[in-house]
């Protein structure tokens, strides 16, 4: 009898424990397909980001080579502008001009800003600015939205305000009758008086004092425009090399 219940616990112990390692098998199983489970979803997750990042240093690379169009434009229009003003400081040889070609040297203008950071914000927000290559591109990048292009738009903002006052000063007041406002010609509509006397009251408005302070203030401003416009072509220019170099990696 005592046999048969020790024969018996023996048996149940022996399915209990094959029971127990079924278990255990299967719980390792489990895990071991959840493990892989998250590793090909991170895999998968990884590559979508790395794809995503990849398309976005492609449009980085797009929108910098349109903003140094634009900045070599800015600094031609400035380096157009400052010479035109500056001639009638430096000698008195523009009064051999006719009076609609005076009123182009002393007609400014400002430029408008073209400048894109759609790209830049779609990148701000997926939260890939920190992966978007070496720490010195995702620096520059960062760098050059925040600190260069805020820099350029005060730079087109604030010369917008004081080219429109310079104009001001030059087209809208009771001296001088203008033919040329802004490239806008108006040739076929009659003046007051002949173009010799319109050109004696320009000439009479750019050798006045108020007007060559106008003319200094506008040449010191051109200046400064083609200084901050180079600074931003400089940096666009090296973060595309370091952009194309990224791209040529992956």
């Amino acid at each position: 009898m005592n046999e048969n219940k020790t024969g018996s616990s023996a048996e149940t112990s022996v399915k209990a424990g094959k029971y127990i390692k079924y278990a255990i098998g299967e719980i390792l199983l489990v895990m071991i397909g959840i493990l892989l489970a998250l590793q090909v979803n991170n895999w998968n997750q990884k590559r979508i980001a790395e794809k995503q990042i990849f398309n976005y240093l492609v449009s980085l690379k797009e929108d910098l080579k349109t903003d140094i169009i634009l900045y070599n434009s800015n600094i031609k229009g400035y380096e157009i502008d400052k010479a035109n003003n500056s001639q009638i400081l430096i000698n008195d040889d523009y009064k051999k001009l006719d009076v609609d070609s005076i009123t182009i040297l002393v007609n400014g203008f400002w430029n408008l800003n073209r400048t894109s950071d759609q790209t830049y914000q779609k990148i701000k927000s997926a939260g890939l600015l920190e992966m978007l290559g070496t720490p010195e591109i995702n620096k520059a990048v960062n760098d050059y939205y925040n600190i260069y292009i805020s820099h350029y738009n005060y730079l087109i903002e604030w010369d917008r305000k004081l080219t429109d006052k310079d104009a001001t000063f030059w087209f809208h007041n009771n001296s001088f009758e203008t033919n040329v406002l802004r490239g806008l010609e108006s040739s076929t509509l009659p003046f007051r008086d002949n173009s010799e006397k319109r050109k004696k009251d320009l000439i009479n408005l750019t050798e006045s004092t108020m007007g060559r302070n106008y003319l200094r203030n506008a040449i010191a401003r051109d200046e400064y425009g083609i200084r901050i416009v180079n600074n931003a072509k400089s940096e666009a220019e090296r973060i595309l090399e370091l952009i194309e170099n990224e791209i040529e990696k992956r």
